[in-house]
């Protein structure tokens, strides 16, 4: 990046630090220190929701899912209106009539102390986990971006959302995440005009789409039973409804945003904007992922997207990577051609010869993905640095600062919403209830602040012990559906089924986090 992109990084960071610690001055009790008193609008507890989950790897993993495969993953969404209008209905009204802090302390008085410490204890586990992963994972392609090494890049996510968290608390946080979800999403409208208006003026926007569509890159809805498939239609509204549900109305991180509004109504009102924001925002994600892969079309694009150390190569390797590669540009030639030769005549044969082009520039890329894991024998799957490519190599500078911004943002609004929750729950749910309201709210608030600390050291820590081991990440990122699916369970026994004990409610929650464990390793593995 040039002087003018680290001196816009570095002043976005800069306010990012201000506005969110500024906002720890009326963070004077426990109340307004993790829930900001109950006086955020609507609007701002929504947009926090929304950022929380938008985070580093969707802003530039989803367009890459868009650029290598087509726009099915909206499919995962589906669920999300659903989701809402459920616990809108039911889960809101609960926690406004308790006016609780965390979801978990309403489970006490129905179900005993054992289950409330239980699923707080099992969130803590969770999270807390998956936080050094929510670090980790952006910081790879971040340190590509910056020119970074890796550790460097993980001190620097991890030390300032630390620090503006712990002296901002919860009013800081949502009011930095709607700053971070405008730059997010100024971003990614930006990137989609550049894509726009640099396409050559015989393609323009409807022939993208035409070429796009030939590849079957527009694909939206998969209603198939095949159950290879990742996205279709049944798992993006039946079983993810059941993820959704749980997510957003049990999980802290996301229940304590709209419990910081001062009403019933505001609340629902905070997820119905989600409910109505997030499909579309995820489908134009993808749509900017399928600009991408149209405008490398016409545009200079490297067999592999991921820049790599340079390492021994036999003379074996030289000749046939030298091979691979001559072959991907005569390729990538020869489909460039025919895409204008299809998009100025659009028959049926002149869109198979652009098709045939386009399977023939894959191959090529993926043997030369193939020959580097060959020789390098680590992963080179290149899908979240495509975007990241684009960013540095076409967009003008000074803005490149601007964008790499909101790629910081979103690293940085779902690591501090996390922290926040993480220490919430710490403080609540374990120390202020075993030991008892027996200190001042001064006491509550400073130790609400070193847990904070706590939390945001640790998840740094285990973020730079994890270096370049993508098998934990992949482990770490699947262990919140162990655990969802059983927590909303002990939820609608407790709304619902006035027979259930806290026994009850306990063998229910570790039985089902068992029963999914075992249909994961056994159905999964057979099945794949």
């Amino acid at each position: 990046m040039s002087w003018i992109d680290w001196l816009v990084l570095i002043a976005f960071l800069g306010y990012t630090i201000w506005d969110g610690t500024r906002r720890g001055k009326d963070a004077d009790t426990i109340e307004g220190y993790l829930l900001a008193n109950r006086s955020m609008p609507w609007w701002a507890a929504g947009l926090s929701v929304m950022a929380t989950q938008a985070s580093a790897i969707t802003f530039i993993g989803t367009t890459g899912i868009a650029y290598v495969e087509d726009m099915r993953f909206v499919q995962t969404y589906l669920a999300v209106p659903f989701a809402m209008i459920f616990i809108c209905m039911f889960l809101v009204p609960f926690f406004s009539r308790m006016k609780a802090f965390t979801a978990y302390e309403s489970l006490e008085e129905r179900f005993g102390l054992k289950t409330r410490l239980t699923t707080a204890g099992l969130f803590l586990i969770s999270r807390g986990l998956a936080l050094g992963v929510i670090i980790a994972a952006p910081s790879y392609v971040l340190s590509l971006l910056l020119g970074l090494p890796l550790n460097i890049t993980i001190l620097i996510i991890g030390v300032i959302a630390t620090f503006y968290t712990t002296v901002g608390g919860i009013a800081g946080v949502i009011n930095t995440d709607v700053k971070q979800m405008a730059v997010m999403m100024f971003g990614l409208i930006f990137c989609f005009g550049l894509i726009w208006m640099n396409l050559p003026d015989e393609i323009g926007f409807d022939g993208a789409l035409y070429l796009a569509g030939s590849l079957d890159k527009l694909t939206v809805m998969d209603f198939s039973f095949d159950l290879s498939e990742k996205y279709n239609v049944w798992s993006g509204v039946i079983a993810a409804f059941f993820l959704m549900a749980s997510y957003f109305g049990t999980d802290q991180s996301q229940v304590q945003r709209y419990l910081t509004t001062d009403s019933e109504k505001n609340a629902q009102k905070s997820l119905l904007l989600t409910a109505y924001a997030k499909v579309p925002m995820q489908f134009f994600i993808l749509l900017l992922g399928v600009m991408l892969y149209v405008f490398f079309i016409f545009n200079s694009a490297p067999a592999s997207f991921r820049a790599t150390e340079p390492v021994a190569q036999t003379e074996q390797q030289q000749i046939a990577e030298q091979k691979i590669l001559h072959e991907y540009e005569l390729a990538h030639h020869a489909r460039q051609q025919a895409a204008l030769e299809a998009v100025e005549k659009r028959d049926a044969a002149s869109q198979q010869l652009f098709v045939e082009t386009d399977a023939q520039m894959n191959e090529a890329r993926d043997a030369e993905l193939a020959l580097q894991a060959e020789i390098r024998q680590a992963d080179v799957n290149d899908t979240n640095y495509i975007f990241p490519y684009f960013i540095l190599n076409y967009v003008p500078i000074g803005l490149i600062g601007l964008i790499v911004g909101g790629i910081f943002a979103a690293a940085l609004s779902s690591i501090d919403s996390e922290l926040n929750a993480l220490t919430t729950v710490s403080i609540v749910d374990w120390y202020q209830r075993l030991k008892g309201d027996l200190h001042e709210e001064a006491h509550y608030v400073k130790s609400s602040r070193g847990v904070t600390f706590f939390w945001g050291a640790l998840a740094t820590v285990s973020a730079l012990l994890m270096g370049e081991t993508r098998s934990i990440i992949e482990l770490v990122n699947q262990i919140g559906s162990y655990f969802y699916g059983s927590i909303l369970g002990v939820f609608i026994l407790l709304l619902w089924v006035k027979r259930a004990t806290g026994t009850g409610a306990l063998i229910g929650l570790i039985s089902g986090m068992l029963s999914v464990f075992t249909f994961d390793r056994l159905f999964y593995n057979a099945t794949t």
